[in-house]
């Protein structure tokens, strides 16, 4: 009985040292690589902005912490391209932010949406955006 005791302490032991030495991934969940599909909504108005569906293409560079996102709206049924932005991913909290002239996009990934908005560089907040990840 002893010997079966310290043979279940030692597996014990060696699961949870490979466990230890294992390095921390980012599940496929939190990242924002993907392409998500939802709306952005105009917060200050009038303006010229409008209410749009979007979808973003979002794609990693070589460099660990850029990203692309091709950004497209939905005009009568077919996708128009809006442009494409290099963003910077904060490696430590998955959070995303692209600079442009006007302002500054912040993406979040929460689960299966990505929660978004552009802040002028007044900070005033612009735009709202939620999507999906699409399947």
């Amino acid at each position: 009985m002893r010997i079966q005791l310290t043979g279940v302490a030692v597996a014990a032991l060696l699961a949870r040292a490979a466990t230890a030495q294992t390095p921390p991934q980012q599940s496929t969940d939190a990242t924002p690589v993907g392409v998500w599909r939802g709306t952005s909504t105009c917060l200050i108005r009038p303006s010229a902005c409008n209410d749009e569906i979007v979808v973003y293409r979002i794609a990693r560079l070589k460099a660990v912490d850029s990203l692309t996102l091709d950004a497209r709206k939905i005009v009568r049924g077919e996708e128009q391209e809006m442009g494409v932005l290099t963003c910077y991913l904060v490696p430590t909290n998955g959070d995303l932010s692209c600079t442009i002239p006007q302002g500054v996009w912040h993406f979040r990934v929460r689960s299966d949406s990505l929660i978004g908005e552009l802040r002028l560089r007044n900070n005033a907040k612009f735009r709202d955006v939620r999507a999906l990840r699409a399947p």
